[in-house]
């Protein structure tokens, strides 16, 4: 690792940037946080924003994940404006797909009966035989999250410019010296990309190819009466929470973008299963419904490390990047400052794709 840096830019506002500027400026970095749009305004914005170390994912990335939960709440005593919904989260397949030998995770979330199924939620009226329940899971408002951060950040010192795009990448041989913009050129010891589905474009002109790609997701808002659902549910037809709002989250997979499995039909489908599974919801209505875009890297690993073609110049792109922002923060503030890879992103360096 480099020499410890006194600037660094951070190029992105998103959830992964603003948890990498707030760390990095409570230790005494100056930071500078270029985002082309508003903050959290790109993927962030459209995200479930799911605390959740389980589910399905790489199991180079389980370090990671591991200490999401922790990380949060370390982050929520240093923050107490950050408003984290901490409901837990009930997983569970469709009774046709409920098998006896399926095995348990190693650790939470643990297998509970019909009977606590319907004390959580006491509104779900198709009830499984069992389900998995992680009482430590959470969710949040990844906007208010977002917002929040850089504004903690902010009173460390750093600056935070919107509607300032970064327009290319300034080197002086293979040393990092700073980000172009309309606005003019920014400097610092080191730039660390954040910028989630734009980085590989910020990368090319450098011959850097960085193998990330979009992945799309829908997003879809429900106004619903308060506390229909109490925790987090997942099951094969929908995702489904309460967000700050009293309003009903749900994230869908994408299909098509538009007709019988474009997003507007995927919500009114969503919404004929919510009145199928949940008691009181027949005077539901669909508010919104997004798609966003989600970074994807090739082997759905983060790409989180410095990028050995150029001095100065450090990667933290990713998927379930709300999940992962309070660790990958901490942990790449550790490496810049204290100059040492850090054995738990040893998976996710730019070097495995060269």
């Amino acid at each position: 690792m480099s020499v410890k840096p006194s600037s660094v830019i951070v190029v992105g506002a998103g959830i992964v940037g603003a948890c990498i500027a707030y760390h990095l400026a409570r230790q005494g970095v100056q930071v500078t946080v270029l985002e082309q749009h508003s903050p959290g305004a790109g993927v962030t914005r459209h995200s479930f924003a799911w605390i959740n170390p389980h589910g399905e994912f790489p199991a180079a990335a389980r370090p990671l994940r591991a200490q999401a939960l922790a990380d949060y709440r370390r982050l929520q005593q240093e923050l107490p404006a950050l408003q984290i919904h901490w409901s837990g989260a009930l997983t569970y397949r469709d009774a046709d797909q409920q098998t006896t030998d399926e095995p348990a995770y190693d650790a939470l979330p643990q297998w509970i009966d019909r009977g606590r199924i319907a004390r959580l939620e006491p509104h779900l009226q198709v009830l499984p035989q069992r389900a998995r329940f992680a009482p430590g899971e959470g969710s949040l408002d990844p906007l208010a999250a977002t917002r929040t951060l850089l504004d903690a950040a902010c009173a460390h010192g750093a600056r935070v410019f919107d509607q300032t795009q970064a327009l290319s990448l300034h080197t002086e041989g293979q040393r990092m010296l700073g980000v172009a913009t309309a606005a003019g050129l920014y400097r610092a010891d080191q730039v660390l990309l954040a910028a989630g589905c734009a980085t590989p474009a910020l990368l090319a002109p450098l011959g850097i190819t960085l193998p990330v790609q979009a992945s799309p997701s829908i997003l879809i808002r429900v106004d619903a009466p308060p506390g229909l659902v109490k925790t987090l549910v997942s099951n094969s037809q929908l995702e489904i929470r309460e967000a700050a709002d009293g309003s009903l989250l749900l994230a869908e997979d994408y299909v098509d973008a538009q007709g019988p499995q474009g997003p507007e039909a995927i919500a009114q489908q969503a919404l004929a299963s919510i009145r199928r599974l949940f008691r009181g919801a027949g005077n539901i209505s669909l508010r919104s419904v997004e798609v966003g875009q989600r970074p994807m890297p090739q082997d759905q690993l983060p790409i989180i490390g410095p990028c050995s073609a150029y001095q100065g110049l450090y990667l933290a792109v990713m998927h379930a990047g709300v999940t992962l922002a309070p660790t990958v923060g901490r942990l790449v503030c550790e490496e810049l400052l204290h100059g040492q890879a850090c054995a738990d992103l040893a998976a996710c360096r730019p070097a495995r794709f060269s």
